[in-house]
């Protein structure tokens, strides 16, 4: 087992700075959403999410949080931005292939 790769040590080192943005005047905090379970794989589609799909991801980052963050108003096209500057803190873009960029 000397020369195995230890996925424990990899996700511990990978480990993002969780990504913080205000509404309402309000401060949320979610991890880097690569850090979200793989379970959440099962529930949503990660190459083209669909807004059910974006709003499954964004609950599961807010967690207990998500319910402060649901009784705020706030329109469908922000929502959209919300999701993207996320991912961009990822640095790896959901529902983005690299066929996209600058094409």
């Amino acid at each position: 087992m000397a020369n195995a790769f230890d996925l424990d040590v990899w996700v511990s080192e990978a480990r993002k700075t969780p990504f913080r943005f205000t509404v309402a005047g309000v401060l949320f905090e979610m991890p880097a959403a690569g850090e979200l379970d793989k379970s959440i794989l099962s529930t949503v589609n990660i190459d083209a999410p669909s807004a059910r799909d974006i709003e499954t991801l964004l609950r599961a980052g807010l967690r207990d949080q998500w319910k402060s963050f649901d009784t705020i108003p706030i329109p469908l096209a922000a929502l959209g931005e919300l999701f993207r500057q996320w991912q961009k803190h990822e640095g790896a873009p959901v529902g983005e292939s690299s066929a996209s960029a600058d094409s």
